[in-house]
């Protein structure tokens, strides 16, 4: 269908810029921060859409790979330890 035609472009374009970043961490050592920044504000994004709210970068690696999250009824989440 015609509607999906912008999606195939942004899939293409999008797969332009990983490839783009790649040869750019390859070539440039010093691109490799870049790239990790540019992955996980990805991933941030795509966390986001699925209500899952991510205050810094690097807790990505952690709430990505979770399963199940238990909170209280006000919604705070503990670190299993009692203070």
């Amino acid at each position: 269908p015609a509607y999906l035609d912008d999606v195939a472009v942004f899939h293409f374009a999008l797969d332009a810029f990983i490839i783009g970043v790649t040869i750019v961490v390859v070539a440039v050592p010093e691109g490799l921060p870049l790239a990790v920044t540019i992955s996980l504000a990805y991933s941030t994004k795509k966390m986001l859409a699925d209500q899952n709210l991510i205050r810094h970068l690097h807790a990505c690696e952690t709430m990505g790979n979770a399963t199940n999250i238990c909170s209280d009824k006000t919604g705070t989440l503990t670190q299993n330890r009692m203070t």
